[in-house]
């Protein structure tokens, strides 16, 4: 009787494995040429890299220019462009076609600024050859300008510091949340124009989970181990 048993539980641990690996098959990832015929357009992802439009700027206490952008949530479920129908303008302008094609992209930002710089007062001094040369310098920037037969030669150091913040937040406990770009630089000369994004949506464990156990177990009645198959099915509560 026992064996019998125990030859059931081995043909329902048989047919549910059959079934798991069938289940797995179908959320494998499609072939190259089944994305080729993906109803999906290639203008989406173009959509979603330009998605980040400014929404406000200002000067914080601090004397930062800070520049606040909202960005359309992710829309990539797996980090493998390789397989996705993206043009040839965004992996120009993201450089996406310098990825390392081993690794899987999480994110990819191009930042859109312009640094305009007017009526800058230039110091002469003179050097020991008795040449005249005209500099100038602040916190970021440094310049410089020496005389010569042609005109002149400029020497230029400028310090570039931008800072990225990303974060997310809602309105109530109702409404979504939405993904925003807090983009922060000391110079106020700079003027961040835009921000063009590529985020991938990092894939979500199940909370469900099924499980098949095989082993021995202790019967204190019998004084003796018995072979034992089991399934289960189980949910976590809470996912560290």
């Amino acid at each position: 009787m026992k064996t019998k048993g125990l030859q059931l539980a081995l043909i329902i641990a048989v047919f549910l494995i059959a079934w798991l690996g069938f289940k797995l098959y179908r959320l494998a990832p499609p072939s190259s040429l089944a994305l080729q015929k993906e109803v999906r357009p290639p203008a989406l992802i173009d959509e979603a890299k330009t998605a980040a439009k400014i929404l406000a700027s200002a000067v914080d206490e601090k004397g930062y220019t800070k520049v606040t952008l909202e960005r359309k949530a992710d829309i990539i479920g797996d980090g493998d462009i390789t397989r996705l129908p993206i043009s040839k303008s965004v992996l120009d302008s993201l450089r996406l076609d310098n990825l390392d094609k081993t690794k899987k992209l999480q994110q990819a930002s191009l930042i859109n600024a312009s640094l305009k710089i007017t009526a800058l007062r230039a110091t002469g001094i003179i050097d020991s050859l008795q040449k005249k040369r005209y500099s100038y310098q602040d916190e970021y920037l440094t310049a410089g300008f020496s005389l010569d037969t042609l005109g002149g030669t400029f020497d230029i150091n400028y310090q570039i510091k931008l800072l990225r913040q990303d974060y997310q937040k809602r309105k109530n406990w109702f409404s979504p949340y939405v993904q925003y770009t807090d983009i922060l630089s000391p110079d106020k000369r700079i003027t961040i124009n835009g921000m063009q994004t590529l985020t991938i949506a990092a894939p979500k464990a199940s909370r469900l989970g099924l499980s098949l156990t095989a082993g021995y177990y202790y019967n204190p009645v019998q004084g003796q181990f018995i072979p034992a198959l089991g399934l289960g099915l189980s949910y976590n509560l809470v996912q560290f």
